[in-house]
């Protein structure tokens, strides 16, 4: 039997992520990598590793960087090579679901759109990207399956349905966010043309809904780590706090990704007075989707997707960064098939092919060097942490890390500079008074001055 070729959609798909985001593979461990993978005992030794695992907290993750330490050492570009063929399926399996709303074409566009997202460098270019990027490649082969369970007879759904859950318990054990995909099967059913209603719509969300109920209580009962950090959010702001935070962060972090100019690791501060304007922002969005759904599915599915993936993140508990890219990766899924439904509706209507693929073609074609340039400024530290306190002047962890940078590229003033700004902005952090003691012993001794005779 001839082995089946990859299809032409699927190759063209490939070429254009890894053509878009290879530059993510000179890039560097950069500072949550050290702590999180190279300092990491967990990441070499055997030994430490069965302990963390043992711990519960994102097992999957924990394996997924051991294999790439088995596989090149602590060389960077393997571990982002990893990153990048993880997006690359990812692309893949968004066309994929998108196939079960939109035809071939809109489906192809939708993973372009996917694939070519520059906000998107926060997971593909960095190496501690990995969680997020390997729960939401789960996620979606989860929601494949799921798919795959309504269409499929009794005794072949009941696969499908398990295949759907095993998918969803391997996303928590990459990144507990992945706990919202109950929510998400939620949306996804509720959008669809022939949505099921009353108890037809209870026995497909159940399984969901309950595996979440045992998997959340299982990861707090195991993992001390995740106790902790749920403490530490806690001890942040009330829940009424950190929802107006959030509802204040939202529409600044969603508006990046038509903002590719305003993306940064480090984000300024908000306003104060945010919070009323965000609210009311997304109570138009939640309405605009519900009037929406019965004539735009489509519309209703791009609108609330985001607001269901970022419900983890994004709701009653505080956070230190509320304008995070990291994020947006899996919540950029919903609206881009229905851009992709949008373009291929488009192009149908055109008469004049010629001119609109020379349009999409530069659209794409400049989309694909802002995911270069970003690819490029994650690989530079000094590049990235100069970018940063540009954006987040006031930030003293930017300015602090700039001085770890311009310090590993030997520029001692430039280092010393930044760290006195890190420490006029936060005067108690001891660990910039300890950077800014280590950089003071390499600053050149001034010359003793002569006395007159």
């Amino acid at each position: 039997m001839r082995a089946r070729s990859i299809p032409i959609p699927v190759v063209m798909l490939l070429a254009l992520t890894l053509g878009a985001w290879a530059g993510s593979l000179a890039g560097v461990f950069q500072y949550d990598d050290l702590r999180n993978i190279v300092l990491d005992p967990a990441t070499a030794d055997p030994v430490a590793l069965r302990e963390r695992l043992g711990n519960g907290f994102r097992p999957l993750l924990r394996l997924s960087y051991a294999a790439d330490h088995w596989l090149w050492g602590f060389w960077p570009a393997g571990f982002l090579l990893t990153n990048l063929l993880l997006h690359a399926a990812s692309v893949v399996a968004v066309r994929a679901l998108a196939r079960h709303r939109v035809d071939a074409l809109a489906a192809w566009c939708a993973a372009a759109v996917f694939a070519v997202q520059p906000a998107h460098a926060a997971v593909v270019a960095s190496a501690s990207g990995r969680s997020t990027g390997l729960s939401t490649l789960l996620l979606l082969l989860a929601l494949l399956a799921h798919e795959q369970s309504i269409r499929q007879r009794v005794t072949t759904a009941t696969r499908w349905s398990a295949l759907a859950l095993l998918m969803f318990a391997l996303a928590v054990a990459a990144k507990e966010v992945a706990l919202v995909f109950p929510a998400v099967v939620l949306l996804w059913e509720w959008t669809r043309p022939d949505a099921a209603r009353g108890g037809a719509l209870v026995r497909r969300l159940a399984p969901a809904a309950l595996a979440a109920l045992l998997m959340a209580a299982i990861a707090f009962a195991c993992s001390s780590r995740l106790r902790d950090i749920t403490a530490f959010s806690i001890a942040l702001g009330t829940p009424m706090e950190a929802l107006a935070t959030h509802a204040a962060a939202l529409p600044f972090s969603l508006a990046l990704w038509f903002r590719p100019g305003a993306l940064t690791i480090e984000h300024a501060p908000l306003p104060a007075l945010a919070a009323l304007p965000g609210m009311l922002a997304l109570a138009a969005v939640v309405l605009a989707a519900i009037a929406a759904r019965p004539r735009v599915p489509l519309l209703t599915l791009a609108l609330l997707w985001p607001l269901a993936m970022l419900l983890p993140t994004h709701s009653v508990l505080a956070r230190l960064d509320p304008v995070v890219e990291k994020a947006l990766y899996p919540a950029w899924i919903g609206p881009s098939i229905a851009i992709g439904a949008l373009a291929a509706a488009a192009w149908n209507r055109l008469q004049a092919r010629r001119t609109a693929t020379v349009c999409a073609s530069l659209a794409l074609a400049s989309l694909v060097l802002c995911c270069e340039w970003r690819a490029a400024v994650w690989a530079d530290p000094l590049r990235l942490w100069r970018e940063a306190t540009e954006h987040a002047p006031l930030s003293a962890r930017a300015w602090h890390n700039r001085a770890l940078a311009e310090l590993d590229a030997r520029h001692v003033a430039q280092a010393a500079a930044c760290i006195a700004r890190a420490l006029t902005l936060d005067p108690d952090s001891q660990r910039s008074h300890d950077l800014a003691l280590a950089i003071s012993l390499l600053l050149p001794t001034p010359p003793p001055k002569e006395h007159a005779s």
